[in-house]
């Protein structure tokens, strides 16, 4: 797709369909933006004459001279934001496409609230592309389908001078849209494709397109290692786990982060097997695996002056005649034992070998991702990501990136007093508690218990937020590829 910066106005660009935005008022838009457009007098009282009042997402498609422009609401001026501009975007862009349009003209909005023309820019591509996604390569599409696609995107902005920051943006959105839509294409695809072995391929394949260093240890070395945790998970299943890790090391970087991703490419709860209904969904139990490889990528394209390890272990959970079984107790990577008393609480397992195996590249910042817990859904539902942490820097800045790009965090409690529901009569830990409370924040408990030795580590909970079941303006229903901009934004934020 051909992206591309211009200066003027939106109806001067030949050949594209012109967005415009508007407040939303009580019967009619109380205002359209770019702020030019309110010259147009006979525009200006179409739209309000159409029954368009400019509620958040709405739009309104019109002829205007030769060609077409869509008008999309805001919703109301004081809930203006860059995550409203993300959706003016995507929405925009989906109506455009779906009427056959080639060309998408979008508007660098120029208001107080949403900051520079870069970061305008920046959240403008991101809501287009991202929301213009389709995971469709499993399917036959029909011919008239195929042909409707954006080939174009032009911003336009009002000065000169706003040209080349709105170009650093796009770029910028960019790198980071290609990083989100790996991250969702290896979500998304089936678990009969995307196995711990698919994964490691794609690692290899990332490294070499993107010279990281590129590490891999099979399933039988595992074993000699000592890698318990993961090689319990995946003792069940045909498919042999693989742990992965990505390197990205510019020269003088300032700092190390590593983020650890659980990449349970299907789980069906192995031998403590989970119900039927919506078991097909357990393929994007790999969500903070695809978020960990799509920030590496993302690291490497951007240039980050900053060392970026990316620790993946992919295994897949199933039942068998050798699946590990409530009671067994398994030795991880650090040497504590861990009574299994529910094997659908795998997730940890395998991430407590990936925090232990961190600590020898001394990060600064530690962050894993997982969808961990069924608790965290009932207790946040998709809206938020669950945070746990106890370092108070690093929760502030988790927070400030989250608000920045809407993927938003919410602070639960690492006190303490949780712990001791984690020890176990017979080993180090039990993976479960037997009072079933607190389950998310248990399970945090449980990982706590692996990072001894890290300087910084908060962990992520994206159990409600990988997947959803609707389509939103810039998330198209299926893998959301949560964590990549997160991630990103923390990194750009770090001082």
């Amino acid at each position: 797709m051909r992206l591309q910066v211009k200066v003027g106005q939106v109806g001067q660009v030949r050949g594209g369909v012109a967005v415009y935005a508007a407040w939303e008022g009580e019967q009619r838009p109380d205002r359209v933006l770019p702020s030019y457009a309110a010259r147009d007098r006979a525009f200006i009282q179409l739209v309000g004459r159409c029954g368009f009042r400019g509620a958040a997402n709405e739009t309104l498609m019109l002829p205007k001279g030769r060609s077409w422009v869509v008008v999309v609401g805001l919703g109301k001026a004081d809930d203006l934001s860059l995550d409203r501009v993300r959706q003016l975007a995507g929405t925009a862009a989906k109506a455009v496409r779906a009427r056959g349009f080639k060309h998408l003209v979008l508007p660098v909005l120029r208001e107080r609230a949403i900051g520079q023309a870069g970061a305008v820019s920046q959240a403008l591509i991101e809501g287009a592309l991202l929301g213009l996604y389709r995971y469709d390569q499993l399917k036959q599409v029909p011919k008239h389908e195929k042909t409707k696609r954006i080939d174009t995107i032009t911003l336009v902005a009002e000065r000169s001078r706003e040209a080349a920051e709105s170009r650093r943006g796009v770029e910028r959105a960019e790198a980071v849209v290609e990083a989100v839509l790996l991250a969702r294409d290896l979500i998304n695809g089936p678990s009969n494709l995307v196995t711990p072995t698919h994964l490691a391929n794609q690692a290899r394949a990332m490294a070499k397109r993107h010279r990281l260093k590129c590490v891999v240890v099979p399933f039988a070395r595992l074993k000699r290692m000592g890698f318990g945790g993961i090689v319990g998970v995946a003792q069940g299943s045909p498919h042999p786990a693989q742990f992965i890790v990505l390197d990205y090391a510019p020269p003088r970087a300032r700092a190390t982060f590593a983020f650890c991703g659980k990449g349970v490419t299907f789980d069906s709860g192995g031998l403590s097997l989970k119900p039927a209904a919506k078991m097909e969904q357990m393929k994007y139990d790999m969500s903070g695996a695809a978020a960990v490889f799509g920030t590496l990528q993302a690291a490497a394209r951007l240039k980050l002056p900053y060392r970026v390890v990316g620790i993946v272990a992919a295994a897949e959970n199933m039942p068998s005649g050798t699946a590990q079984k409530p009671g067994d107790v398994i030795t991880t990577l650090s040497g504590k034992t861990v009574e299994v008393l529910n094997t659908d609480a795998e997730g940890r397992l395998v991430l407590s070998d990936c925090l232990h195996y961190a600590k020898r590249y001394q990060p600064n910042c530690t962050v894993d991702l997982a969808t961990l817990t069924g608790a965290c859904v009932v207790a946040l539902g998709s809206e938020a990501i669950g945070l746990m942490t106890k370092d108070e820097r690093l929760a502030a800045r988790l927070n400030q990136a989250g608000h920045a790009t809407h993927e938003r965090v919410w602070r639960l409690p690492l006190w303490d007093e949780y712990g001791p529901a984690m020890k176990s009569d017979i080993a180090d830990l039990r993976n479960v508690t037997n009072t079933g409370e607190a389950g998310t924040i248990t399970a945090a408990k449980f990982l706590e218990e692996f990072t001894e030795g890290l300087k910084s580590w908060a962990h992520l909970d994206i159990a409600g937020t990988a997947w959803t079941e609707k389509d939103k303006p810039y998330v198209p229903k299926g893998a959301v590829g949560i964590g990549v901009r997160l991630l990103v934004r923390l990194m750009e934020n770090w001082k």
